[in-house]
């Protein structure tokens, strides 16, 4: 609190406009909940489908990232500060860390679900929910399972989500 005082002038009016960054938001306690209980059941359909959870980095090295995307989705990739001679940038979405994830790794079979904010450097649009920090929720099955199986459970998934939610009627194509 006191670091924000020092930022106001004598009046206690702001030396400079206090906003969030092009893109971002706050979430007050109203939007939390709605979120917290959003995630919940995401949560709890990945897991009664057996998922187990991993948690990856925000950033990853620019070449991993870059190795997905090239050159063109290098512009939509936000870029860190050079740290001891790593380029690093914020993750564009979870695609490309749990990859590096299972190589490095070694897992060769796995149903997992990571749910974290990703960050995207493009125009956002927030009257339409785009926005360059947002959530994603990923389900993935990886390794050798019966054909098309995956598949069906990841629809399954879906179906349920979208049920449980209460958003009216929807179809999956």
């Amino acid at each position: 609190m006191l670091e924000i005082k020092k930022l106001l002038g004598d009046e206690g009016q702001a030396k400079f406009v206090l906003k969030c960054p092009k893109g971002t938001r706050d979430y007050g306690p109203r939007a939390m909940a709605i979120r917290e209980k959003v995630l919940r059941i995401v949560t709890d359909s990945f897991k009664r489908h057996g998922a187990e959870t991993i948690d990856t980095p925000v950033f990853e090295l620019r070449d991993v990232l870059m190795g997905k995307y090239g050159e063109e989705g290098g512009k939509l990739i936000f870029d860190l500060a050079d740290q001891g001679g790593e380029l690093l940038s914020l993750r564009y979405d979870l695609t490309v860390p749990f990859a590096r994830y299972l190589a490095m790794n070694k897992v060769t079979n796995i149903k997992r679900y990571h749910i974290a904010k990703v960050y995207r450097r493009d125009q956002p649009v927030m009257t339409r929910g785009r926005y360059r920090e947002f959530f994603q929720c990923d389900f993935d099955i990886a390794g050798q399972y019966d054909a098309m199986l995956p598949e069906a459970e990841c629809l399954k998934v879906i179906d349920e989500v979208m049920s449980a939610l209460e958003l009216g009627d929807f179809q999956i194509k």
